[in-house]
Parts: C-alpha cells; structure tokens; sequence
C-alpha cells in the first residue's frame, strides 16, 4: 500500500507568560496539552517534567525528533507534529475459468487524519493522538471502462453493478458481468425390456409346501420379441461467455447398442430382437450395451457315470440328482431338482439347488473354469498378430525394402515372419484349435470354429497365399473380440439357494441362502448376505453384508465362526458356547 505522509505544526514554544499564572500552585514540576501547545512547569533548580513520544505524532525538542521518553524544560523549544497517513486504494477485473463471470475487486483508499490529543497536567506524560479515518473509491469511470475494453469484455454487462463498484468505499467483490451457461443434452441410454438382474427367486420355509417348479422360473423370450430399445441422446444449447464467445454444450453421453448370440441388430442400430427362444442376458461394457438370448440345456435324468459331465454356455436344469465325482459346469444359472453329493457345481450366474448339498464344492459367480483355460492361447493369438501387423508395416516403410519382390501380395514377407520373430504363432493356433475340440458343444459359440479354419489357413498352411494385409487385420480383430469374450463373462451377484448343506464348500459373489434344517460343518463364502433359517453348526461363515442365523455352534462346544464386514448386522436367534462372531475389527465368543 503506497502512503502518503502529511505534516501538521500543532504546538509552539511555550513562554514564560504562559506559565506564569500556575507559579506556585504546585510544587512538582508538569506539562499537560492545551489547544494544541505543550505547557512546562518546573522550578528553576529543577527536576524538569517527562514527556513520552506516541505513534502518530512526532515530539521535537530544540530541532531534534525525539522517540524515546525525553525531560523538557521551560526554556526548551518543543514541537509537536500529528503524522496524517494515506493507503492507497487497490482494484482489479477477473473473468471467471469459466468465462461466465467478470469480477470486480475493490479495495478503498484509506486516508487517517490525526490530531495531538489535549492531556491534562502530569509529572510524567505520554503523548496521544485523536484519528478520523476518510475512505474514497479507489477506481474512476475511466478506468473501468478501459479495463472492460482491455479484456474484451461486451457481454452481459450490469451497468448498475459497474455503478455501485466505482463508487464502493469498502472492500468487496461485484460482479459487474455475467454470461449465459450453456445448457448440457440429455444423455442417450438404452432401455432393456426384460429384468437386467434375474436373481433366483426366494424359497418359502422348509414346511410349506412349494411347487419348485413355478417358484423357481427364469426369465425367457421367444424368436422375435424387441428385447432392448436405444433411446438417442438430445442435444444441449450452446452458451455466451461476457466476453461475447460461443460455450459450447458439453457432449452427451451415448450408448452402442450391440447383439450378441440368439439376437439381431436392427437396420438403424436402435432395437435388439430375439433370433431364438431363450433367456435374454445384458452385458454393460463402458459405453456399450451387449444383448444376447441364452439357450437352456435341460438334462431329464442324473449327472453320473452314464451321462458324463456337463458343461453349457448358457443355462442348466437338472431334473435328478448330481452324484458323487460329477460336474456341473454352466454360463448362466444352474438349477438342480434333486441333491448334490460328493460333486461340483460352478456357474457364472446364480445356483439353485432343491435337494442338500453333501461334501460338495458349489461357486455361483466368476470365470468358470473351461473359460479360464482357453483364455491364455487366445490371448497369444490375438496379441501376435497385432505385433505382427505393426513389423509388417515397419518393413513395407523402410527405405531399403524392395516394394517390387511383393507384387503378387505380402505373402513371403508373412511367411519370413512366421518362420522368424513369430514362430511361434502356428504352435498357439494348433494349441488353441486342440482346447476348443475338448469342450462340449454347447459351449462353442457360433463362428469359433470359423475364426480357428481362418487362423489355421493364414499362419499355418497358406501364409504364401495372402496379397493384402487387411486379411491379417481383420483376423487380429476377431482375435481380439474372442478374446474379450473369454476373459469378460458378465459380471452379476451371483446367488445360491439350497435346502441344507452338509461338510461342504458354498460361494457366491451374491447371498447365500439356506432354507431347511440348517449347516453342518461346512464353509460359505458369500459377496453380500448369508441367511440360514435353521443351525449353523461347526464351519464357518463369511460375508460382505449381513448374516442371519437361526443357531449358532452346538452343545458339544464345536468352534463355529462367522465373519462380517464392518459394517453388517448379525443377528442370532440362539448361540451356543464356543460361537465366535468377527464384525469388522471387533470379535465376541460366546461364553
């Protein structure tokens, strides 16, 4: 802040006269103020009275400033000089980031005005001042209106505001200027006709009497139905900033609506329709919505020796038992109408099992294992050709390669590759082609057999005949669409349901829920709740949510454990000793 200082000559020499008519009232030696003057008493022998300098004023005795407490005689000549003071005032104009506001900051400037206070009489006297504070504006008509045109600003100008601002005598902010938001569109969003999430439905307690058939129905769609509909996005109104510039609305976000297997694509992109009968499945990706229709394999008797294992790509429903060493592997739901001994059973989607588990192993959700061991060679696969392409396109643009030795196409530069930098990819198309031979029919989807016949024929028996490097592009691509199929199956919370569960293993990304007598000495893993209407006794239990418990532990005083996260609820109907419950960081034993 730049001060100005200003003096002002307040007092003169005090004479003799004026101190004549206080001769002998007191004894002890004073100087008090009076209308400005400083007046000294004191004998002639002396002491003589004290005066202390203050800020705001200046004392001078015989020519000299003095600033530390300084004795004056009458025969001194003293001055005293009340110090004015000035600080400027400040301003500045600032457009917003967002170009919709122009800011006026303002600081006044601050202008003190002093006067030496009148003392009464004292032996010893500290000076004192009297301030008035004058505030005035600190900005001009002017300049505002230069420093508008400086930055451009033409826009939305409250002339009013601009008014208050040149003639504001505090410190604020006004805004002198505002432009027009730009309105942003309605996003586009793609409207599914059918349930996203079909979880297994809730099975009544063990003593009603339920039709497992009608209680337990995935949702299906026949050939033709309009499973998914693309709504587009609206677009937004632009916006004025106060500079007078175009803010354009931001992008709304849109969605590509795709088909997957058993359904079609409209001509203009925007309806999915079933192609078969099935289950219809949705799979989010980012920006992109994948519509498929799941067939359903319905296997009339048990899973054993005579039948063999099963494993489909999409749902499974098994009318008898699954025994003992069997199993069951699905893309979708499996549903079970008997009991499940000494097996396995694994799905991407939910499992409902009508029957007991015993001394089995049941997963409902992740990447069923058959997908697990495809995905490493398609993954070589479609990482080698791309590789491949990018070498492919560094020879053809080297300037010591010869583009006539390729006249009648990139054939032998392919095979020199192949032979070279990438033999090892015709090892991976027949390690690839082997995997898919072991799996069932029903996993293979529609064109893998195809895209094997193309890889074999492109870098296995025919490289030479290959003329244009679209051909070995188009393959990568198929790649790398069969590999992101392999290693994104959809992602839900996967539930299980089940009657009792006897020394056995239960997973699920979702709830777990038994619904009979109860849980003997088994482990269940759960991504959301674990609920088990009868006993949980020996095992135990893990859950990301909530845990609801009939029993808990047994007379016998066998360990049972449940473990919760931080935040669940565990309630216990009635818990024997040696029951041990871990919520988050706090553990309680039943004693």
């Amino acid at each position: 802040m730049k001060k100005e200082i200003t003096h002002n000559f307040l007092a003169a020499t005090a004479s003799k006269a004026d101190n004549a008519y206080l001769d002998g009232e007191m004894d002890s030696p004073y100087v008090f103020v009076k209308n400005g003057y400083l007046v000294v008493h004191h004998k002639p022998e002396g002491p003589y009275p004290v005066v202390i300098p203050c800020p705001g004023a200046r004392l001078i005795v015989n020519g000299q400033e003095c600033t530390q407490p300084t004795p004056v005689s009458m025969q001194d000549t003293v001055l005293l000089e009340a110090v004015n003071e000035r600080r400027e005032g400040e301003w500045s104009l600032t457009i917003s980031s967002d170009g919709l506001q122009a800011i006026l900051r303002i600081s006044p400037t601050v202008i003190i005005h002093r006067e030496v206070a009148e003392l009464p009489a004292a032996s010893k006297l500290q000076l004192a001042v009297v301030e008035r504070e004058e505030r005035l504006p600190s900005l001009t008509w002017n300049e505002l209106l230069q420093e508008l045109s400086r930055l451009g600003i033409n826009y939305g100008v409250d002339w009013e505001a601009c008014s208050r601002g040149v003639t504001s005598c505090t410190e604020e902010e006004v805004v002198i200027a505002r432009g027009i938001p730009a309105e942003p569109g309605k996003d586009g969003w793609v409207e599914l006709l059918f349930p996203y999430n079909s979880k297994v439905p809730v099975l009544a307690e063990e003593k009603e009497t339920v039709d497992f058939r009608k209680r337990y129905v995935f949702t299906s769609v026949v050939e033709g139905e309009i499973l998914a509909v693309k709504h587009l996005p609206g677009l937004g109104r632009p916006g004025t900033s106060v500079k007078g510039d175009v803010i354009v609305s931001p992008a709304p976000r849109d969605f590509a609506l795709s088909a997957g297997e058993g359904a079609v694509l409209t001509r203009d992109g925007e309806r999915v329709v079933a192609a078969r009968a099935g289950r219809p499945v949705a799979y989010r990706s980012r920006n992109l919505v994948r519509v498929s229709v799941l067939p359903e394999l319905v296997h009339t008797g048990d899973v054993d020796l005579a039948s063999g294992n099963i494993a489909f790509r999409g749902d499974v429903v098994i009318a008898g038992n699954v025994e003992e060493g069997m199993a069951v592997e699905a893309g979708g739901n499996v549903r079970v109408d008997g009991l499940v001994s000494g097996a396995k059973i694994q799905a991407t989607e939910s499992i409902l099992i009508r029957g007991n588990i015993l001394a089995s192993v049941v997963t409902a959700g992740g990447t069923p294992a058959f997908m697990q061991e495809v995905l490493p060679q398609v993954h070589v696969l479609a990482t080698g050709l791309r590789e491949m392409i990018m070498a492919i396109y560094q020879l053809l643009g080297h300037p010591a390669f010869k583009q006539g030795d390729l006249k009648g196409g990139i054939g032998p530069l392919l095979k020199l590759l192949l032979e070279g930098k990438f033999r090892h990819l015709p090892a991976a198309a027949e390690a690839f082609k082997k995997q898919v031979k072991t799996l069932p029919s029903g996993l293979v989807g529609e064109g893998l057999d195809e895209f094997i016949q193309e890889v074999e024929r492109v870098v296995v028996h025919s490289p030479l005949a290959i003329r244009d490097i679209q051909e070995v592009e188009k393959l990568a691509q198929r790649a790398l669409k069969w590999e992101q199929a392999f290693a994104s199956p959809p992602s839900v919370e996967s539930d299980v349901v089940a009657s009792n569960i006897l020394n056995s293993t239960v997973m699920a990304t979702g709830d777990v829920r038994v619904v009979g007598s109860g849980c003997y000495n088994s482990r269940i893993q759960a991504g959301k709740k674990v609920t088990v209407h009868g006993v949980f006794r020996g095992g135990e239990i893990q859950a990301g949510e909530d845990v609801h418990l009939g029993e808990l532990g047994s007379r016998g005083g066998a360990i049972t454990k449940v473990v919760a996260g931080p935040r669940a609820i565990v309630t216990v109907k009635y818990a024997f000793e040696n029951a041990l419950v871990l919520v988050g960081g706090r553990v309680y034993r039943f004693d």
